[in-house]
């Protein structure tokens, strides 16, 4: 009894979040970017989701983040991962707490997005998105904010973040120095759109 009441205990101190883009989403790289403005609101560089997690910004220049606010462009470029999406969704219907973490900001179309990840059986009002580039800074600090966050909200003792970036992951494993009390598990999300393989490499700490 005492062992149940543990397992109780843990999972409702737990959190597994979800990277939306190359996670749960991937996208074909020509048809999705960042850009890069210069300080004459030029456009001289264009970046895939990527190279955008490790791009330093040249300074005077200007991130255009137009092709991922867009609704549209979502809906015309992204190709579900099943494997993830079925792991989060599994998750989630037994009683887990679960979000996903992005670093895009707000859409341009809310209820456009509501709707396409519903067609793909993700209720984002039981799935929270939370946004973090709505949050100044390069994508790994403002993931890492957010997910700080979480944590004290909620009292979390187990996170789990599940992400194709390495510099995201390590991000969020330093949060470690900020909440020694709580165990954090970096799961680094590889998927090859050629095949459809999906692997998953988990570091604990």
């Amino acid at each position: 009894m005492d062992s149940f009441n543990t397992f109780l205990t843990e999972e409702s101190n737990s959190a597994h979040l979800f990277d939306l883009d190359e996670t749960l989403f991937s996208h074909d790289p020509s048809k999705l970017k960042v850009h890069v403005n210069n300080e004459n609101g030029e456009r001289v560089h264009s970046l895939t989701n990527q190279e955008y997690n490790s791009h330093k910004l040249p300074p005077g220049h200007s991130y255009d983040y137009s092709d991922f606010r867009s609704s549209s462009k979502l809906h015309q470029t992204a190709k579900p991962i099943n494997k993830m999406i079925a792991k989060m969704k599994a998750i989630h219907n037994r009683g887990g707490k679960t979000a996903i973490v992005t670093a895009r900001s707000d859409f341009d179309d809310q209820p456009k997005f509501k709707k396409f990840m519903g067609t793909h059986g993700i209720d984002i009002n039981k799935i929270h998105v939370h946004r973090a580039g709505n949050l100044p800074g390069p994508p790994p600090e403002t993931k890492r904010k957010v997910i700080s966050g979480l944590i004290k909200k909620h009292d979390l003792k187990n996170v789990h973040l599940y992400d194709d970036s390495a510099d995201n992951l390590s991000h969020f494993l330093s949060l470690k120095h900020d909440h020694p009390d709580v165990m954090f598990h970096a799961h680094h999300v590889h998927h090859d759109p050629e095949t459809e393989h999906t692997s998953i490499k988990t570091t604990k700490l």
